[in-house]
């Protein structure tokens, strides 16, 4: 991938979109890559529930392993793609597996590719293609690792009138999450059959945040350190000793406080984007449309020693049927 370059890179693709059967052999290979990327998904309600556990407990198996699982938020934002064409499509809805609480799930942002302005949340309807999705699971329940960020959402949203919190009775508050963090997906240029094409979508934003995590992977397995794996209560907690901010010179999350995942990509053909009436909005820390914020490569694989004990570690459980694996894992990525 062009932001880990030199790492090796599979393709592992499958006959049908089945998730399920993917996880499972990647996690019955003896060498697996360690991070790996999904750039598409489901509706999280058209998949049945069991089918979904069984991917969460392989995802728990592989984090506890040293694989890291990324997926992205969606292009669609609050709605997803079915609204595209038909606003009764409306409604609270995330793609599975992004929902999975043993996923990375990863939105989109844009501005920085224009070489001026701040870095916003990717919207359809502010010049970009795509809208990032963001919201609750209906599924999973919500993880402890993120649970203060999201109830710390909910209480400030409800103080903010810009944040235009949608009624509770309408989307699962309690539900997982998501994104978790979000990076870059704007206008990306890729080459196909030699023409080159401007696309963006966090199946852009998804890989690579993938890489990122790859370069840290490739430092820590340089000075005998273990992989990255479940990452995902690593970086709450970065957060939690690092808050993002759209201005500090030295955090190492960059806070997204502007944007909003109310519309759906462009439709086809040109035509604009459905806009719904309710989504979330951007607000000072996490948020379900922009997660932890983007991040700082330079300063995420650096991790001053002055923020962090770089001995301390933290020990979680991943609890598969009768089984607990337990993990641990630096903090800080001092190299």
């Amino acid at each position: 991938m062009s932001t880990a370059r030199l790492s090796p890179t599979t393709f592992w693709s499958e006959d049908v979109t089945n998730f399920a059967n993917w996880i499972a052999e990647v996690s019955s290979s003896l060498d697996p890559p360690l991070v790996h990327s999904i750039s598409y998904g489901q509706y999280e309600v058209g998949v049945v529930s069991s089918e979904q556990q069984r991917f969460n407990q392989e995802a728990a198996r592989l984090g506890a392993r040293g694989v890291t699982i990324v997926a992205a938020s969606g292009d669609d934002g609050v709605s997803l793609w079915g609204a595209r064409t038909d606003p009764s499509n409306c409604g609270f809805k995330i793609p599975y597996p992004a929902n999975v609480p043993y996923v990375l799930s990863v939105g989109a942002t844009m501005g920085p590719e224009t070489g001026f302005g701040p870095e916003v949340a990717c919207q359809a309807d502010r010049g970009s293609s795509i809208t990032s999705g963001g919201g609750f699971s209906s599924v999973f329940p919500q993880p402890s690792y993120q649970s203060t960020h999201v109830q710390n959402y909910l209480s400030l949203a409800r103080q903010t009138p810009s944040a235009f919190l949608p009624s509770l009775s309408l989307f699962p508050s309690t539900g997982r999450a998501i994104p978790d963090v979000s990076i870059a997906g704007n206008n990306y240029q890729i080459m196909v059959g030699r023409k080159i094409y401007v696309v963006s979508g966090t199946s852009a934003s998804a890989p690579v945040f993938a890489g990122i995590l790859t370069l840290a992977n490739n430092a820590r397995l340089n000075i005998g350190k273990p992989p990255l794996g479940f990452v995902n209560p690593t970086l709450y907690y970065l957060y939690n000793q690092q808050p993002a901010s759209s201005s500090s010179s030295s955090s190492v999350f960059n806070d997204i406080t502007s944007g909003n995942n109310r519309c759906t990509a462009k439709a086809y053909a040109g035509l604009p984007p459905t806009c719904c009436q309710n989504g979330f909005y951007c607000i000072q820390g996490w948020d379900p449309v922009s997660g932890l914020g983007s991040v700082n490569v330079g300063r995420f694989h650096r991790c001053p020693a002055q923020h962090l004990n770089q001995d301390k570690f933290f020990a979680f459980e991943i609890k598969i049927s009768q089984i607990t694996y337990f993990q641990k894992k630096n903090y800080c990525y001092s190299y």
